[in-house]
């Protein structure tokens, strides 16, 4: 089974090495991560198995949007519907329009927002420092 709730302090060092783990060279640090927290703009999500952080999702609260900052499933966890679920789960609770940026390499990620309802909005070049990657702009429309 899994559970859907809020990271509070006492998971931000499981955060921390799915961080490390799943985006190498564009990770927060752990002082950044308990700054976030401590910001009421803001938002963790994450998803546990038999209480093993499992995935997670950080927004920002942009003022006439939600940003989707990060998000990430444990690779022994994927394509089981969990990050699907996450993101049900952020759409029931978040009521202004969403954006984010993926990699324009990560067809996975680009389906399943896609299936949610993203629309491809437009092309940051170079967006990633790490491999220079292009970033795709994505949004979901709320009203």
């Amino acid at each position: 089974m899994q559970i859907i709730q809020g990271i509070d302090i006492d998971s931000i060092e499981a955060l921390y090495q799915l961080e490390k783990k799943y985006f190498p060279g564009n990770y927060y640090s752990r002082d950044s991560l308990f700054k976030m927290l401590e910001n009421s703009r803001y938002y963790f999500w994450g998803v546990w198995k038999k209480e093993i952080l499992i995935g997670y999702a950080i927004l920002l609260d942009s003022i006439d949007i939600f940003e989707i900052i990060k998000i990430a499933v444990n690779t022994s966890c994927r394509n089981q519907g969990i990050g699907e679920k996450m993101l049900r789960t952020i759409l029931q609770n978040v009521e202004k329009n969403i954006h984010l940026e993926v990699r324009e390499s990560n067809l996975a990620a680009i389906k399943l927002y896609e299936k949610m309802g993203f629309k491809n909005l437009f092309k940051r070049k170079d967006y990633y420092g790490d491999t220079g990657e292009d970033a795709l702009v994505m949004a979901l429309s709320k009203q």
